[in-house]
């Protein structure tokens, strides 16, 4: 029996495939014909089976996007575009108002 780590089985796309994931997904969600700017594992494996004819369980696909430098976005609390003098204008006004209507 060898000595040393296992690697597995062998990496079913190239380097030069890598990087030619990456030009895709920053083209952006909407830009293959996704719905919303999201990506998701799903959607990114459907970008790797359409350039590249391999599909990954989604599990991998997290694997390769750590490989290239991408991580994990978690969705943001509110909206970036919000305006806060608004929304303080909205809860002093309108929300006791909505709350007076429910009792």
């Amino acid at each position: 029996m060898q000595e040393g780590k296992r690697t597995g089985a062998p990496a079913r796309l190239s380097a030069e495939q890598l990087g030619q994931l990456v030009i895709e997904l920053n083209k952006g969600a909407e830009h293959h014909g996704f719905s919303g700017t999201v990506w998701t594992r799903p959607r990114i494996n459907e970008v790797i089976r359409r350039f590249f004819g391999v599909s990954y369980d989604p599990s991998q696909v997290g694997r390769i996007l750590k490989k290239v430098g991408w991580s994990r976005q978690l969705p943001q609390r509110k909206a970036r575009q919000q305006d806060a003098q608004a929304v303080a204008l909205w809860r002093e006004q309108r929300l006791p108002e909505l709350k007076k209507s429910e009792g």
